[in-house]
């Protein structure tokens, strides 16, 4: 009695850490013998439908968030998400993702446009179809108070002004089975301040390695 009474506190332990992390992060696969793999599942079940696999070696998997007993990790993979065991996930070490220094790569449809920012050199450069890539920079940043992962930040460049949102919350691109952790929105204007270079973008992120 004593031993499972131990195992539940354990596995209570290691669901309110797993919920406590910020999410989305960067995991390295750990424990997985050189010959197998880490199977992606649809659901956070081993016997659900297998999506895919990350090599025994893998490193860099991005995970969205977690089961609600902490034991499974949503991960992001190029078209799709899959679900798997956090046993064998092991989280790589530094800041959360809304502290600096963070690299994220963005993107969006209508037209279509990506970004890159980067928090620890205080860089964004957006690019769009047909057009030159603007580079910007930070002018300041601050998070919502008492909110963690809602960031805000004013942009400045020769050109152009402007402002940005990152949100912590599930986004899809449209077109893909994909899932991200990250929301950006993105508005921008011509530096005289005229409405003629005024433009807005929303789309997702992922953490860029």
């Amino acid at each position: 009695m004593r031993a499972l009474w131990l195992a539940v506190c354990l596995w209570g332990l290691a669901a309110g850490w797993a919920a406590a992390q910020m999410f989305p992060a960067l995991y390295d696969v750990a424990g997985v013998a050189a010959d197998d793999v880490l199977n992606l599942r649809a659901e956070p079940s081993a016997a659900a439908q297998k999506r895919g696999e990350l090599a025994p070696n893998a490193v860099d998997a991005e995970v969205l968030r977690v089961s609600e007993d902490g034991r499974w990790g949503l991960v992001a993979m190029s078209e799709s998400t899959g679900w798997a065991a956090m046993r064998y996930l092991q989280r790589q070490p530094g800041p959360d993702w809304d502290q600096s220094p963070t690299r994220l790569a963005c993107s969006g449809t209508e037209p279509f446009w990506s970004a890159k920012l980067d928090a620890a050199k205080g860089q964004v450069f957006l690019d769009q179809m047909d057009s030159e890539t603007l580079g910007l920079w930070f002018d300041w940043k601050a998070e919502a108070d008492g909110r963690r992962g809602v960031i805000g930040m004013s942009l400045l460049g020769p050109a152009r002004v402007g402002f940005a949102t990152l949100t912590g919350q599930s986004c899809t691109d449209g077109m893909s089975d994909r899932e991200y952790g990250i929301a950006l929105t993105l508005f921008l204007k011509g530096v005289d301040g005229s409405s003629a270079g005024t433009s807005g973008f929303s789309g997702c992120c992922r953490l860029a390695p």
